[in-house]
């Protein structure tokens, strides 16, 4: 899996390419290159709003159309870092004209000022720009986080998501895994998650959203009322009145977005609560499959579960189980379906076989 440092550059350098010269062939491969995570569309995307913010910045930024790698290397500022807060490269004479031209010392003392320049604009953007900030689990993990506008997040197990909260609104790139968001109420500054390519906005409410695929994004409304724009619509993050005609999803309500179509529909309150558990360690199972169930203990644990028999896959089961505890579940399988367990030697996976002996 890239890191999201490499992700980041990447997305940086697809958003320069595009900048130049380009062919549909160009275009394709970005394309193809977003589609292949869904990681990289939401970086691309973030970065391309920076990009497009910043005209008052053009003066200061490099005449040559390109960014010096070497100098980004030497002072630890990556080609993302300067997207992301804000600098756009101009078109103009070619770099290695200029190195052509410049003598050595004269070229030192150049890169010297533009590294100065360079960490002078990223310090102004930080204190007054309103920068990304970045938060992280891993397998297993959960975390709680506060915004500056009083919202809270809690992460789930393997999420990756960058918060904006500026004066006019709050942005949330939700690159993987899942996320419920309690959003302080504010009128005057809505509230965008965007996820997998899906916007959703609210104002002030309690929803989830999880990524579970690159064409695949559930939305859960636990309070209030939110707005689903599929994909396709990638305009919706940056103009946010094309969201009015969006799918509206209310308290009681999930939402699945797949292949940009957004179907509704009606969850008990004690399934929301069930589907929530999660943020207490939990995971509550009411009459899901064997298949489903491996599958979510499988996104909190390096420990994999594999069904090794199909006839056992649509076995329903039940209980509330800790997500870092498969062995518990394991026992209840045992228990109650006499479901056999064969444990990997080398890294302890389990495989699951109908009742007999396993082969």
């Amino acid at each position: 899996m890239s890191r999201a440092s490499d992700i980041s550059d990447a997305a940086a350098e697809w958003l320069i390419r595009i900048e130049g010269q380009t062919s549909p062939e160009t275009w394709d491969a970005l394309e193809a290159w977003m589609d292949q995570d869904p990681r990289h569309r939401a970086a691309f995307i973030r970065l391309r709003v920076a990009w497009n913010r910043v005209d008052r910045l053009k003066n200061v930024r490099p005449v040559d159309g390109t960014i010096d790698a070497d100098l980004l290397a030497r002072k630890k500022i990556s080609p993302a870092e300067l997207l992301i807060q804000g600098l756009q490269p101009l078109r103009g004479t070619p770099r290695r004209r200029l190195e052509d031209i410049l003598m050595p010392e004269r070229r030192r003392v150049l890169a010297t000022a533009a590294a100065i320049a360079a960490a002078g604009v990223l310090a102004w953007f930080g204190a007054y720009h309103f920068g990304w900030k970045s938060y992280e689990t891993g397998v297993g993990g959960r975390e709680k986080i506060e915004l500056t506008d009083g919202s809270t997040v809690d992460l789930n197990t393997n999420t990756e998501l960058d918060a904006r909260i500026t004066g006019s609104r709050r942005d949330i790139m939700l690159t993987r895994g899942e996320a419920l968001f309690h959003v302080a109420h504010d009128s005057t500054r809505p509230f965008y998650v965007m996820a997998g390519g899906t916007v959703v906005r609210a104002v002030g409410t309690s929803f989830s959203v999880r990524i579970r695929d690159a064409e695949h994004v559930d939305v859960l409304v636990a309070e209030g009322r939110v707005a689903v724009g599929a994909p396709g619509t990638e305009a919706n993050f940056e103009n946010p009145s094309l969201l009015a005609g969006a799918p509206k999803v209310s308290a009681g309500e999930a939402a699945t977005v797949r292949r940009k179509l957004v179907s509704v529909r009606s969850v008990l309150p004690k399934d929301v609560s069930r589907k929530l558990a999660w943020t207490a360690g939990h995971l509550a199972f009411q009459g899901e499959t064997l298949d489903d169930a491996v599958q979510e203990f499988n996104r909190y644990n390096q420990r994999q579960i594999t069904i090794a028999d199909p006839s056992i896959v649509k076995v329903q089961v039940g209980g509330i189980f800790l997500t870092t505890d498969p062995d518990s579940f394991i026992a209840a399988l045992q228990r109650s379906f006499g479901i056999r367990v064969q444990v990997g030697d080398d890294n302890g996976d389990i495989r699951l076989f109908a009742g007999g002996k396993p082969p």
